[in-house]
C-alpha cells in the first residue's frame, strides 16, 4: 500500500530507526483547495519509541532550555539596563 512506503520514507527521514518500536501513518482527511488548485492530505504520523532508551531532545528545539535561555536573556538585558541607570547616576 501506498502509506506503507510513506511509513518507511518517514521512518527514515525522521531518523527513528534506532529507537523506534513501532510507527503508523494514517490519513486524516483529504480535500481540494479551490484557490490554489491543489488537493490536500493530512496524514498523522505516530511513532512509539522504546523506553529503555534515554530521549534526545534537540535543545534548540527543548521547551525547557529554550525557557531558561530566554530567562537567561531577560536578565541580562535587566541587568544592562540596572548598570546604564548606575553609569547615568554618576554623572
Amino acid at each position: 500500500m501506498m502509506l506503507n512506503k510513506i511509513l518507511a520514507l518517514l521512518d527514515v527521514q525522521l531518523v527513528f530507526q534506532a529507537t523506534k518500536a513501532s510507527s503508523k501513518v494514517k490519513k486524516l482527511w483529504q480535500s481540494y483547495d479551490n484557490q490554489t488548485n491543489e488537493n490536500v492530505i493530512w496524514l498523522e504520523c505516530r511513532v512509539r519509541v522504546r523506553n529503555n532508551q534515554p530521549s534526545q531532545s534537540d535543545p534548540r528545539t527543548d521547551p525547557k532550555v529554550l525557557r531558561q535561555a530566554a530567562v537567561e536573556k531577560e536578565r541580562s538585558v535587566m541587568n544592562d539596563l540596572i548598570a546604564w541607570s548606575n553609569r547615568l547616576k554618576c554623572w
